[in-house]
Protein backbone atom coordinates (compact mmCIF):
# COMPACT_ATOMS: atom_id res chain seq x y z
CA UNK A 1 0.00 0.00 0.00
CA UNK A 2 1.28 3.67 -0.69
CA UNK A 3 1.16 5.59 2.32
CA UNK A 4 1.20 9.25 2.63
CA UNK A 5 4.71 9.85 3.75
CA UNK A 6 6.11 8.19 0.31
CA UNK A 7 4.28 10.86 -1.45
CA UNK A 8 4.98 13.89 0.43
CA UNK A 9 8.40 15.27 0.28
CA UNK A 10 9.73 16.56 3.21
CA UNK A 11 8.12 20.00 3.38
CA UNK A 12 5.76 22.34 4.35
CA UNK A 13 9.30 24.53 5.23
CA UNK A 14 26.04 31.69 10.00
CA UNK A 15 25.78 33.86 12.86
CA UNK A 16 26.37 37.63 12.14
CA UNK A 17 27.51 39.67 15.09
CA UNK A 18 27.87 43.19 16.15
CA UNK A 19 29.77 44.09 19.13
CA UNK A 20 27.86 46.98 21.01
CA UNK A 21 24.71 45.17 22.25
CA UNK A 22 23.80 44.28 25.45
CA UNK A 23 23.12 40.64 26.33
CA UNK A 24 19.89 39.67 26.38
CA UNK A 25 17.82 36.77 28.76
CA UNK A 26 15.12 34.48 26.66
CA UNK A 27 11.60 35.04 28.35
CA UNK A 28 9.60 32.47 28.06
CA UNK A 29 6.06 34.49 27.78
CA UNK A 30 2.14 33.37 27.11
CA UNK A 31 -0.07 35.16 25.66
CA UNK A 32 -4.42 34.46 24.60
CA UNK A 33 -4.84 33.28 20.91
CA UNK A 34 -8.22 31.55 19.51
CA UNK A 35 -9.96 30.16 22.38
CA UNK A 36 -6.15 29.00 23.73
CA UNK A 37 -3.46 30.13 25.26
CA UNK A 38 -0.06 30.28 23.25
CA UNK A 39 3.15 29.91 24.76
CA UNK A 40 6.59 31.33 23.27
CA UNK A 41 9.66 33.08 23.61
CA UNK A 42 10.34 36.57 23.63
CA UNK A 43 14.16 38.08 23.40
CA UNK A 44 15.27 41.32 24.15
CA UNK A 45 18.30 43.05 24.46
CA UNK A 46 18.22 44.23 28.13
CA UNK A 47 18.83 47.74 27.88
CA UNK A 48 15.90 48.26 24.99
CA UNK A 49 14.15 50.93 24.45
CA UNK A 50 11.60 51.10 22.25
CA UNK A 51 13.11 48.35 19.74
CA UNK A 52 12.31 47.63 16.44
CA UNK A 53 10.90 43.94 16.54
CA UNK A 54 10.32 40.54 14.53
CA UNK A 55 7.61 38.14 14.65
CA UNK A 56 9.04 35.23 13.49
CA UNK A 57 6.00 32.73 11.60
CA UNK A 58 6.91 29.18 11.68
CA UNK A 59 5.89 26.72 8.72
CA UNK A 60 3.67 24.02 8.59
CA UNK A 61 2.48 21.13 10.63
CA UNK A 62 3.37 20.65 14.32
CA UNK A 63 6.26 23.23 13.50
CA UNK A 64 7.28 24.91 16.76
CA UNK A 65 8.65 27.83 17.53
CA UNK A 66 12.14 26.82 16.73
CA UNK A 67 11.82 26.07 13.31
CA UNK A 68 11.74 22.41 14.67
CA UNK A 69 8.83 19.50 14.37
CA UNK A 70 9.32 15.29 15.54
CA UNK A 71 12.08 13.72 13.41
CA UNK A 72 12.68 17.20 11.52
CA UNK A 73 15.07 19.55 13.18
CA UNK A 74 16.39 22.82 11.38
CA UNK A 75 16.51 25.64 13.82
CA UNK A 76 15.59 28.05 11.18
CA UNK A 77 13.59 30.43 13.34
CA UNK A 78 16.28 30.04 16.43
CA UNK A 79 18.81 31.04 14.10
CA UNK A 80 17.50 33.59 12.75
CA UNK A 81 16.21 34.66 15.78
CA UNK A 82 19.59 34.52 17.25
CA UNK A 83 21.29 37.09 14.24
CA UNK A 84 17.94 39.81 14.55
CA UNK A 85 18.60 39.94 18.23
CA UNK A 86 22.47 40.52 17.96
CA UNK A 87 21.72 43.54 15.41
CA UNK A 88 19.16 44.98 17.75
CA UNK A 89 16.28 43.51 16.92
CA UNK A 90 13.61 42.02 19.75
CA UNK A 91 12.16 38.96 18.65
CA UNK A 92 9.03 37.01 19.53
CA UNK A 93 8.87 33.12 18.43
CA UNK A 94 5.77 30.97 19.34
CA UNK A 95 4.35 27.09 19.01
CA UNK A 96 2.00 26.54 16.78
CA UNK A 97 -1.89 25.26 18.05
CA UNK A 98 -0.86 21.61 16.28
CA UNK A 99 2.62 21.23 18.41
CA UNK A 100 2.42 18.28 20.79
CA UNK A 101 2.63 20.98 24.16
CA UNK A 102 -1.00 21.60 23.64
CA UNK A 103 -2.60 18.28 23.17
CA UNK A 104 -4.25 18.34 26.44
CA UNK A 105 -6.36 20.94 24.91
CA UNK A 106 -7.09 19.60 21.49
CA UNK A 107 -10.47 18.40 20.79
CA UNK A 108 -11.34 15.19 20.12
CA UNK A 109 -14.03 14.30 17.58
CA UNK A 110 -13.40 14.81 13.69
CA UNK A 111 -15.56 17.50 13.51
CA UNK A 112 -14.30 19.84 16.43
CA UNK A 113 -10.56 18.67 15.29
CA UNK A 114 -10.78 20.09 11.74
CA UNK A 115 -12.22 23.42 13.15
CA UNK A 116 -9.60 23.45 15.64
CA UNK A 117 -6.74 23.26 13.21
CA UNK A 118 -8.12 25.54 11.24
CA UNK A 119 -6.82 27.96 8.78
CA UNK A 120 -8.72 30.97 10.69
CA UNK A 121 -7.74 29.97 13.74
CA UNK A 122 -4.17 29.70 12.72
CA UNK A 123 -4.42 33.64 11.37
CA UNK A 124 -6.04 34.59 14.42
CA UNK A 125 -3.39 32.85 16.61
CA UNK A 126 -0.59 35.13 14.17
CA UNK A 127 -3.05 38.39 14.91
CA UNK A 128 -2.49 37.41 18.89
CA UNK A 129 0.83 37.42 18.32
CA UNK A 130 1.29 40.44 16.70
CA UNK A 131 -0.87 42.17 19.60
CA UNK A 132 1.21 40.82 22.09
CA UNK A 133 4.03 41.99 20.80
CA UNK A 134 2.90 45.27 20.07
CA UNK A 135 2.16 46.06 23.63
CA UNK A 136 5.72 45.27 25.32
CA UNK A 137 6.61 48.52 26.49
CA UNK A 138 9.96 47.95 25.33
CA UNK A 139 9.19 47.46 21.88
CA UNK A 140 8.86 50.33 19.23
CA UNK A 141 4.92 49.50 17.92
CA UNK A 142 5.63 51.24 14.77
CA UNK A 143 8.57 49.26 13.93
CA UNK A 144 7.62 45.68 14.40
CA UNK A 145 8.11 43.73 11.46
CA UNK A 146 6.60 40.16 10.63
CA UNK A 147 8.46 37.37 9.19
CA UNK A 148 6.89 33.87 7.59
CA UNK A 149 8.27 30.90 6.35
CA UNK A 150 6.73 28.47 4.18
CA UNK A 151 3.12 28.17 5.37
CA UNK A 152 4.19 31.16 7.69
CA UNK A 153 4.99 33.40 5.17
CA UNK A 154 0.81 33.07 4.01
CA UNK A 155 -0.61 34.02 6.92
CA UNK A 156 2.05 36.81 7.37
CA UNK A 157 0.96 37.48 3.53
CA UNK A 158 -2.72 37.06 4.78
CA UNK A 159 -2.91 38.96 7.79
CA UNK A 160 -0.78 42.16 7.45
CA UNK A 161 -3.15 44.37 4.98
CA UNK A 162 -5.29 44.33 8.85
CA UNK A 163 -2.29 44.78 10.59
CA UNK A 164 -0.47 46.60 8.53
CA UNK A 165 3.66 46.08 9.72
CA UNK A 166 6.49 47.74 9.38
CA UNK A 167 7.48 45.11 6.77
CA UNK A 168 6.81 41.69 5.70
CA UNK A 169 9.84 39.08 5.19
CA UNK A 170 8.76 35.98 3.05
CA UNK A 171 11.17 33.12 3.24
CA UNK A 172 10.28 30.27 0.76
CA UNK A 173 6.32 31.30 1.11
CA UNK A 174 3.57 30.47 -1.70
CA UNK A 175 2.91 32.66 -4.78
CA UNK A 176 0.35 30.66 -6.00
CA UNK A 177 -2.88 28.84 -4.59
CA UNK A 178 -1.59 25.99 -2.54
CA UNK A 179 -3.77 23.45 -4.64
CA UNK A 180 -1.41 24.02 -7.26
CA UNK A 181 1.73 23.72 -4.61
CA UNK A 182 0.37 20.26 -3.39
CA UNK A 183 -0.24 18.91 -6.69
CA UNK A 184 3.56 19.98 -8.11
CA UNK A 185 5.05 18.17 -5.01
CA UNK A 186 2.94 14.82 -5.06
CA UNK A 187 2.74 14.83 -8.84
CA UNK A 188 6.59 14.48 -8.48
CA UNK A 189 6.32 11.13 -6.48
CA UNK A 190 3.33 10.01 -8.63
CA UNK A 191 4.78 10.50 -11.46
CA UNK A 192 8.22 8.40 -10.81
CA UNK A 193 5.70 5.17 -10.08
CA UNK A 194 5.99 2.24 -12.10
CA UNK A 195 2.25 0.81 -12.35
CA UNK A 196 0.27 3.13 -14.50
CA UNK A 197 -3.16 2.02 -13.44
CA UNK A 198 -1.67 2.94 -9.80
CA UNK A 199 -0.45 6.68 -10.90
CA UNK A 200 -3.51 7.00 -13.09
CA UNK A 201 -5.80 6.24 -9.99
CA UNK A 202 -3.76 8.47 -7.44
CA UNK A 203 -3.84 11.36 -10.14
CA UNK A 204 -7.45 11.02 -10.38
CA UNK A 205 -8.29 11.25 -6.50
CA UNK A 206 -5.59 13.54 -5.70
CA UNK A 207 -7.06 15.93 -8.02
CA UNK A 208 -10.82 15.03 -7.17
CA UNK A 209 -9.86 15.97 -3.31
CA UNK A 210 -7.91 19.22 -4.46
CA UNK A 211 -11.08 20.06 -6.47
CA UNK A 212 -13.44 19.33 -3.39
CA UNK A 213 -11.74 21.11 -0.63
CA UNK A 214 -11.74 23.63 -2.78
CA UNK A 215 -15.12 24.06 -3.43
CA UNK A 216 -15.52 23.24 0.20
CA UNK A 217 -14.07 22.13 3.81
CA UNK A 218 -15.61 18.62 2.94
CA UNK A 219 -12.40 15.54 2.59
CA UNK A 220 -13.89 13.22 0.08
CA UNK A 221 -14.27 9.47 1.56
CA UNK A 222 -13.45 7.02 -1.12
CA UNK A 223 -9.61 8.00 -1.91
CA UNK A 224 -6.88 5.81 -2.31
CA UNK A 225 -5.23 4.81 1.05
CA UNK A 226 -2.19 6.75 -0.37
CA UNK A 227 -4.04 9.72 0.07
CA UNK A 228 -6.31 9.18 2.83
CA UNK A 229 -4.06 10.59 5.50
CA UNK A 230 -3.67 13.95 4.01
CA UNK A 231 -7.05 14.67 2.95
CA UNK A 232 -8.41 13.26 5.79
CA UNK A 233 -11.59 14.97 7.62
CA UNK A 234 -9.24 16.53 10.37
CA UNK A 235 -7.14 18.82 8.12
CA UNK A 236 -10.71 19.67 5.59
CA UNK A 237 -10.66 23.11 7.12
CA UNK A 238 -6.96 23.92 7.24
CA UNK A 239 -6.39 22.61 3.68
CA UNK A 240 -10.15 24.87 2.40
CA UNK A 241 -8.20 27.49 4.01
CA UNK A 242 -4.95 27.12 2.43
CA UNK A 243 -6.47 26.25 -1.17
CA UNK A 244 -8.79 29.49 -1.03
CA UNK A 245 -6.02 31.77 -0.11
CA UNK A 246 -4.78 34.12 -2.78
CA UNK A 247 -1.59 35.72 -1.97
CA UNK A 248 -0.87 37.58 -5.62
CA UNK A 249 -4.59 39.19 -4.65
CA UNK A 250 -3.56 39.85 -1.14
CA UNK A 251 -0.53 40.86 -1.94
CA UNK A 252 -1.82 44.22 -3.67
CA UNK A 253 -3.75 45.49 -1.09
CA UNK A 254 -0.77 46.14 1.45
CA UNK A 255 1.35 48.92 1.16
CA UNK A 256 4.65 48.34 3.44
CA UNK A 257 8.16 47.22 2.34
CA UNK A 258 8.99 43.87 1.51
CA UNK A 259 11.85 41.41 2.02
CA UNK A 260 11.16 38.29 -0.26
CA UNK A 261 13.63 35.55 -0.29
CA UNK A 262 13.87 32.05 -2.14
CA UNK A 263 16.26 29.15 -1.99
CA UNK A 264 17.57 28.43 -5.26
CA UNK A 265 17.64 24.80 -4.52
CA UNK A 266 13.93 25.04 -3.12
CA UNK A 267 12.26 21.95 -4.38
CA UNK A 268 8.91 22.99 -2.08
CA UNK A 269 8.39 26.56 -3.10
CA UNK A 270 9.72 27.81 -6.50
CA UNK A 271 11.73 30.85 -7.09
CA UNK A 272 10.18 31.18 -10.71
CA UNK A 273 6.66 30.29 -9.93
CA UNK A 274 6.35 31.85 -6.18
CA UNK A 275 8.80 34.23 -5.17
CA UNK A 276 9.16 36.37 -8.85
CA UNK A 277 5.47 36.58 -8.91
CA UNK A 278 4.77 37.58 -5.27
CA UNK A 279 7.96 40.47 -5.85
CA UNK A 280 6.07 41.31 -8.72
CA UNK A 281 2.57 41.70 -6.86
CA UNK A 282 3.86 43.59 -4.12
CA UNK A 283 5.67 45.74 -6.13
CA UNK A 284 8.24 48.58 -6.03
CA UNK A 285 8.09 48.54 -2.39
CA UNK A 286 9.65 44.62 -2.67
CA UNK A 287 13.19 42.95 -2.69
CA UNK A 288 13.59 40.06 -4.25
CA UNK A 289 16.93 37.68 -3.33
CA UNK A 290 16.98 34.39 -4.86
CA UNK A 291 19.14 32.39 -2.25
CA UNK A 292 22.25 30.86 -4.30
CA UNK A 293 22.57 26.76 -3.56
CA UNK A 294 20.24 27.10 -0.75
CA UNK A 295 17.48 24.99 0.67
CA UNK A 296 13.67 25.25 1.56
CA UNK A 297 15.02 25.86 5.02
CA UNK A 298 17.85 28.03 3.85
CA UNK A 299 20.30 25.65 4.38
CA UNK A 300 23.42 25.40 1.63
CA UNK A 301 23.13 22.78 -0.33
CA UNK A 302 24.97 21.40 -3.70
CA UNK A 303 21.73 20.16 -5.40
CA UNK A 304 18.13 20.06 -5.03
CA UNK A 305 17.73 16.67 -3.50
CA UNK A 306 20.08 17.63 -0.59
CA UNK A 307 17.84 17.21 2.35
CA UNK A 308 18.83 20.36 3.44
CA UNK A 309 17.53 20.53 6.73
CA UNK A 310 21.01 20.71 9.06
CA UNK A 311 24.16 23.35 9.86
CA UNK A 312 23.59 27.12 10.07
CA UNK A 313 21.40 29.45 7.50
CA UNK A 314 22.79 30.29 4.38
CA UNK A 315 24.56 33.71 5.41
CA UNK A 316 23.60 34.87 2.32
CA UNK A 317 19.93 35.28 3.83
CA UNK A 318 21.30 37.02 6.98
CA UNK A 319 23.28 39.49 5.21
CA UNK A 320 20.66 40.52 2.97
CA UNK A 321 18.08 40.96 4.89
CA UNK A 322 19.94 42.92 7.55
CA UNK A 323 21.04 44.86 4.73
CA UNK A 324 17.64 45.52 4.20
CA UNK A 325 16.18 46.46 7.34
CA UNK A 326 18.50 48.91 7.78
CA UNK A 327 16.77 51.18 5.68
CA UNK A 328 14.15 53.04 6.61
Amino acid sequence: MIKIRELLPACILVMVTCQGWASSAPQEVTFPGKGMELSGTLTISSDAKQAPAVLLMPGSGPTDRNGNQPGLQTNLLLDLSGSLVKNGYATLRFDKRPVARYQSVWPKTNPEISKFFSFENHLADAKAAYEFLKSRPEVNPERIYILGHSEGGLIANQIAPDLKPAGLILLGSPGRSMAEILRDQLMRSISAIQDESLKKTLTSDLDRALTQLTKEPVSPTDLHPGLQSLFSPTNADILHGYFTSDPIAKAKHYAGRVFIANGEMDVQISAISDAQPLHEAYGAKSHLEVIPNASHNFKSVTKPTDPGFAGPVHPKLITSLLDWLKVK
